[in-house]
Order: structure tokens, then sequence, then C-alpha cells
């Protein structure tokens, strides 16, 4: 059953892919953490104003093995699999010793060129077909071309259809590191065609400042001349992370979070590859997501989310009911980095941007302490932008209001990030998901002239899937189609839409 409000402008021409955790029990086993769910890919389908919507799950290895057992046998972050029957007791003692990462790819999904993959943070990624969403081929391993030992899910894509990723790498030489990887758009050398994995390089090094203690991080910033890193006191013990797999615990306890310790801007050149020479520090926060960076009068502007709340991970992502959580909830923030600091006088505000809260002051060490300034209190997470303006100075964010009441994401936000003011969407008993600008066709100096899809669930029938239209600039319903799905319909995390005009699909 289809039921259809309002209008879909006749422009907007494309498939809207997202991903996130749906299943969780296998036969009387469950999964604990919000993160270890395996993957669900929705897809909804827009054509001529028409719209068609299908779901399916993600085929990894780690289902296959985990339905093949009727049990959990594979382990994720927050959950340790039971040991695999078909295996004796010499195999069972030797997987003590072997490190697999997930192909359960159940954060996000990206275009490198005409070949689209589902992400995790695991150094694994899956092809998949964008039109029927199964699996194409064996699953991708990053790191045996690279070395990293993760990934994050939320890459950068270019105009011309370069990506850019970062992983961490907990074995190199000299320590634990972040590296940034570029995958250049696909090319054909010599009558073979080279996909953009196979092409994938380190283009930057960061080294970790925590020699055993990596940060764990969820996304990155850049602009046309600096890729921005937010290094976190919220770290990964490597120690602790070898202990539990040898021990067969759980590797969520190996996150381990110090709000005493300072959280630390890396800036690095995109030119040379290497770190500025300047050091930042501020406040330990956590964030997931950062928003946008950009460049203005020497100084760089950093935009993201963030909370005081250092057992986002650890404590509230392992109760999936959220209403049981009791958490700080992440806010819109903004830092300002000044660049040209070295001959900058000690003990005075740098900002010179008008119209800032932000500081940012040098010391006797020469580090920097900024503090940032928060855009809005109001609630905010899964933002996105206009795309058009990533590493460029923008208004506008566009993201999920959560509910102080009971933590669930049941708005849409639209914020004027030099205001601080927001417009909300929200709907009774309705649960929305992270909001996908889309501009139409051709250029338009309008920041906001275009739409934001969103797909919602109703809390009270839980088999109705729903692709939701708001017009950008006016943050109002233009139209919406319902869809009686066969099963329960599942959260997702993230999504990208692919216009079908669009030689490169950025998000």
């Amino acid at each position: 059953m289809t039921t259809f409000t309002g209008f879909i402008p006749v422009w907007l021409n494309g498939r809207l892919t997202r991903n996130g955790p749906g299943l969780y029990t296998y036969g009387d086993t469950t999964y604990n953490h919000l993160f270890d769910g395996f993957a669900v890919l929705h897809q909804f389908r827009i054509k001529n104003g028409h719209v068609t919507y299908h779901s399916r799950f993600l085929q990894s290895d780690d289902h296959k093995k985990n339905r093949l057992n009727n049990r959990i046998v594979v382990t994720q972050l927050g959950t340790v699999g039971h040991p695999d029957p078909c295996k004796t007791l010499l195999q069972r003692f030797m997987s003590i010793f072997e490190v697999e990462a997930t192909d359960n790819c159940s954060v996000n999904v990206v275009h490198m060129g005409d070949e689209v993959y589902a992400m995790t943070e695991s150094p694994v990624i899956r092809r998949i077909d964008p039109s029927t969403l199964e699996c194409i081929g064996e699953k991708t391993k990053v790191d045996s071309i690279v070395a990293v030992n993760t990934l994050t899910a939320h890459p950068h894509v270019e105009h011309d259809g370069t990506v850019y990723n970062m992983g961490s790498s907990f074995a190199s030489s000299s320590g634990p590191a972040y590296n940034i990887i570029k995958f250049p758009p696909p090319r054909v050398e010599g009558g073979r065609r080279k996909s953009s994995v196979d092409q994938a390089e380190i283009v930057a090094t960061i080294p970790c400042q925590w020699r055993l203690h990596p940060s764990y991080y969820h996304s990155f910033g850049m602009t046309e001349k600096y890729f921005i890193f937010v290094e976190m006191p919220l770290v990964i013990s490597l120690g602790k992370l070898i202990y539990n797999h040898i021990t067969k615990e759980a590797f969520i306890g190996a996150f381990q979070w110090y709000p005493e310790e300072k959280t630390h801007f890396r800036v690095v050149d995109r030119r040379t590859g290497r770190q500025i020479p300047t050091r930042y520090s501020t406040e330990a926060f956590v964030t997931f997501h950062q928003t946008n960076a950009y460049e203005k009068d020497g100084q760089l502007v950093v935009d993201l989310t963030a909370t005081s709340d250092g057992g986002i991970i650890t404590e509230a992502m392992s109760e999936r009911d959220p209403s049981k959580v009791n958490l700080v909830l992440p806010t819109h923030r903004r830092f300002v980095l000044p660049l040209d600091v070295q001959n900058a006088p000690q003990d005075i505000n740098l900002v010179t941007l008008p119209g800032t809260k932000c500081k940012a002051t040098k010391r006797a060490n020469d580090v920097i302490e900024i503090e940032g300034c928060e855009i809005s209190a109001h609630p905010f997470e899964l933002q996105r932008i206009n795309y058009q303006y990533n590493g460029r100075e923008y208004r506008y964010s566009y993201g999920v209001g959560i509910s102080r009441v009971n933590n669930t994401h049941d708005k849409l936000v639209k914020m004027d990030v030099v205001t601080g003011q927001v417009q909300i969407w929200t709907e009774t008993n309705k649960f929305v998901s992270e909001p996908i600008f889309v501009k139409p066709p051709g250029s338009t100096k309008e920041e906001d002239k275009g739409v934001v899809l969103s797909s919602l669930i109703d809390q009270t029938d839980p088999k109705l899937a729903s692709l939701l239209v708001l017009d950008a600039k006016t943050w109002k319903e233009l139209g919406r189609v319902d869809f009686r799905a066969n099963g329960t319909v599942t959260p997702t995390f993230h999504g990208q839409f692919a216009a079908d005009a669009d030689e490169v699909h950025m998000y």
C-alpha cells in the first residue's frame, strides 16, 4: 500500500540510499550495543514525481555466519560472539589470536566513481548494487592496500570525484598514527580499469600524542587548504583492546574517557601533507560529527556538534531504549583557530571575526588555548549542509532535534549558524532521520534553495516507511509518500542522495 500527499518536485530524480543497524537478534542471542546491530539498507527511488521503496539486509559474511549458526558467533563492539560450533577445540583456541575486522557495514554509503560502498568504522567496506542493494563480489579490505586499522564512515567528496577519508594505524613503527587517505577517481591505465579503491594512498600522517591510547573519532573536517582532525581524550586503550580480545570480553571495554585532559585540534596543510606547527587545545568534549570548516581573514572556523558526556559510547549507546539514558545532549558549537600566530602577542584574544564569542589565546608554551561558543542551545545532531558549501563560508545546517524528555529523534531542525535561530518540523508519533539537502539542477546563489529529504518511522505502526520532502527555505512540508512494508521498518544512521543527472555524487 502506498499513500501520497502533497507533491514531489519534478526536478528531484534519483535515489536516496540510507544505512543503519536493524537486526540485533539471532536465535535466542541478542547484541548489546547500538553499533552492534547488523546492517539494513533502505532506498527510496524518485522518478518524475513517483517514489518507490525497498530495503534489504546487507549480506555481509558476518551476518551469514550468525544466520547459519542461528546465534551470535561474530563479536561486535559491545557483544562477544559465542564459540562457532563448527570449529574444533584447537581452532577455537587459535581464534583467540586472530583479529578480523567486521564487514557489518551499517553506518553510511559512499559513491566512488560508479561504485557504491556500504561503510562502517572498520577498514572493510562492501560494494553494493545501487539498484538491488545486493552485495557485489567479496568484501573489500582497505587495510590490505594502505596501513589502517579503522576508517571513518564520513568521507569527503570533491567535485572531480576524489574521495578523502581517515583511518587509524595502531602498529606503525613510530607508534599509533592517524592517516588521511585519498581515493582518486577511477581511470584506465594500460588498458586496465583502476577503481578508486585500487588507487588508495596515504597523503598525510598525524602522530598520536597518547602513544598507547589513540583517540576515537567519527568524522573530520576539510577545507580547500586544510584537513582538520579533532583529537579527543575519549581514547582506545590498545593494551586493554588486546587483553579483552584474549579474554573474550567486549571491545567496548577498551574505551576510556579522560575529562581532565584536553581536546586538541590538529590541522594539516593539504599541499604538503604536513601538520602545521601551531598547537590548539580546549576543554575536553566528545564529537561525532563535524558540520563544516572554512577559512576567513587568516582564521579557521570549525563547526561541530559536541557534548561533555564521555560516556556517550560506553554507556548511553549500550542502552537501546533511549528513554532510559541520562545523557548530556549534544549542541552545535563553533571554534575559531587563528592561523598565523608565530609573532602574535600572548595572553590576549586573537580571534578577530566579528559576531563571535569564540576566543583563542597564545600562552607562554606557544599553545593556543581556544574557547568555543555555542551556536544554539537546541539539542542537535546528525547534521548536514548544502554540500556545495563544504569547506566554504556557509549559513545553514540541517539536523535532528533530540527530545529532552526521552532522548528520541523527534524533530527536524534548520539552524542559522550565524544567528543561532532554528526552524523546527515535528509531528506526533514520528521519529525522524538525518536530513539530506538536495539542490535543484544548475547553479544557484541561494544556499537554501532546494529540498531536504528525511525518512520517517511511525511509533504506532512499525511497518510504515515514509519519505518526507521539505522546502529547505521555508521549512514547510512539500510532500510525503507512505509505504506499507512487509516487516518492521528499522532506523538508519546516514545516507546519500544520488541525482540521476550527476556524474559525481557528493554529500
